[in-house]
């Protein structure tokens, strides 16, 4: 079961980074650099140790990861840990960097967002560890930070 596990582990932690986070763009960039921490046993999400309202990203990990369970024969009751934790350093500034990604109309800025993303996936016997470095970008358009619990 520890390849099936890894997979999965690896599965997460390009699922957090995927095209569904742009779901979740406002809060992020509301809340700004720090670490957000995803439990998908009890969906939820805590930012700087602080619980937050659910991203809509856990939604689809949470499908994701349980589908995978249900393909791969591995019983749901058997995982007694599934966390991400996401060190998130963004950034603002004026013009686009990332010219791979083409976006249309007036937006008043940018914002950067680096992740280093890493799952845990645990049982009573094993446990997998994932890790990722990624970085995704989007307009500002009219977005602004604040505190998370503001």
């Amino acid at each position: 079961m520890t390849d099936s596990l890894q997979k999965l582990a690896d599965i997460l932690c390009r699922g957090f980074c995927g095209r569904n986070l742009h779901h979740d763009k406002r809060v992020l960039t509301r809340l700004g650099s720090g670490k957000l921490d995803i439990d998908l046993l009890k969906k939820t999400c805590r930012y700087e140790r602080k619980y937050i309202p659910r991203l809509a990203i856990v939604n689809t990990l949470t499908t994701d990861f349980q589908c995978y369970l249900a393909d791969n024969d591995i019983a749901p009751e058997s995982i007694r840990v599934a966390t991400l934790s996401i060190d998130l350093t963004t950034d603002e500034y004026q013009e686009q960097k990332n010219r791979s990604v083409m976006w249309f109309g007036d937006f008043d800025g940018f914002v950067g967002c680096k992740m280093v993303i890493q799952c845990v996936i645990r049982t009573n016997d094993e446990r997998c560890n994932s890790k990722r470095r990624d970085h995704v970008e989007w307009p500002r358009k009219g977005l602004s930070r604040i505190s998370p619990s503001g």
